[in-house]
């Protein structure tokens, strides 16, 4: 029977695992593969191995926005901005620094106002666009990283749409060339949209996780991928959570199906799998997060646990810019 309670999804961490800045090359990070019962220890480098010709490979194609900014109060007091989307003419955002309601500040060379919103969120309004946002800002980098400076490490390589406040880290550790020697190899490489939202940073609240609400997120799932996968003649490696919700979403009819919109999917311990993806990559978690339940419901929650006691106590590296783990989907047969 499976255990709903957040108790269950907490763990231990010391703090030196928690990497602050990027390896030096995408493919230095270590990598675990979690097949059957066993669990063997690589390098990302080597990935390949584990990557057999046929096999469909599916990466988030998004790209992060400069959405990061400093303003500053009539006092001379500093702000950081973290724009999140847009509220019909307005913005919501998360603002580091106190700011009262009808308050104005700069931004770069313009004025805007704070307000509020019932989610918690800040409204700013004036004459500010994406654009301008972005031609100012800076990556929003996660906030157990305490270096806070533009990684190039932290854009993803191969995305081609700009819209999430995230990056999708798994894809993080493919280099160009990485992907081009598996494309000559025979596998097939293939992308889903998901522009990642705030809640990827989210800890689950509620005392029992199924209470947890996920935000909304948009996705596009292409017919093109649902032909590639329904003809697969090796495994569909999801590479991240956000590749894997995308293509859940997409088959929560019971079938694939090509799809465009938006997303608030859960997925927990129970959750019954119908896109047809054999393995996920991915890397190691947040406690008390919907990446953590999610990993629990594809890698079986007993065998999950026991993977990242070990890559604790082999000093792997957890969160964005951390190690990877390659799993296949749990079976208890």
């Amino acid at each position: 029977m499976n255990d709903y309670s957040l108790a269950n999804y907490d763990f231990d961490l010391p703090k030196e695992l928690i990497r602050q800045v990027p390896p030096e090359n995408r493919t230095d990070s270590r990598l675990m593969i979690l097949e059957g019962k066993g669990i063997q220890h690589s390098k990302f480098a080597k990935i390949a191995e584990f990557i057999r010709k046929d096999d469909v490979l599916i990466l988030n194609r998004t790209r992060v926005r400069k959405s990061l900014v400093i303003g500053r109060k009539a006092t001379g007091g500093r702000l950081e901005i973290n724009f999140l989307k847009r509220d019909k003419d307005n913005f919501l955002a998360l603002i580091k620094g106190r700011v009262r309601d009808g308050e104005s500040f700069e931004i770069g060379d313009r004025t805007v106002r704070v307000g509020s919103n019932p989610e918690g969120f800040r409204v700013v309004e004036g004459n500010i666009d994406w654009d301008y946002i972005e031609s100012i800002g800076h990556l929003p980098l996660p906030p157990y990283i305490k270096q806070r400076k533009d990684f190039d490490y932290y854009q993803n390589e191969i995305g081609v749409k700009t819209g999430s406040v995230a990056a999708p880290t798994a894809s993080l550790h493919f280099s160009r060339d990485l992907l081009d020697s598996l494309g000559r190899k025979g596998v097939k490489i293939r992308y889903v949209l998901l522009e990642v939202g705030y809640g990827t940073y989210k800890e689950i609240k509620d005392d029992c996780i199924r209470k947890h609400i996920v935000d909304e997120e948009e996705i596009e799932v292409t017919g093109d991928l649902v032909s590639d996968m329904e003809n697969a003649r090796g495994n569909v490696i999801a590479v991240g959570t956000t590749v894997m919700r995308s293509l859940e979403t997409a088959s929560y009819p019971g079938r694939l199906v090509p799809y465009s919109g938006l997303t608030r999917i859960f997925i927990y311990p129970g959750w019954k799998f119908n896109s047809g993806v054999t393995h996920l990559l991915t890397n190691f978690h947040i406690p008390r997060s919907s990446l953590l339940s999610l990993v629990y419901a594809f890698g079986g929650e007993q065998r999950i646990k026991a993977a990242y006691q070990e890559a604790i106590e082999r000093k792997y590296y957890f969160y964005s810019l951390g190690d990877a783990m390659l799993m296949d989907r749990y079976s208890s047969s």
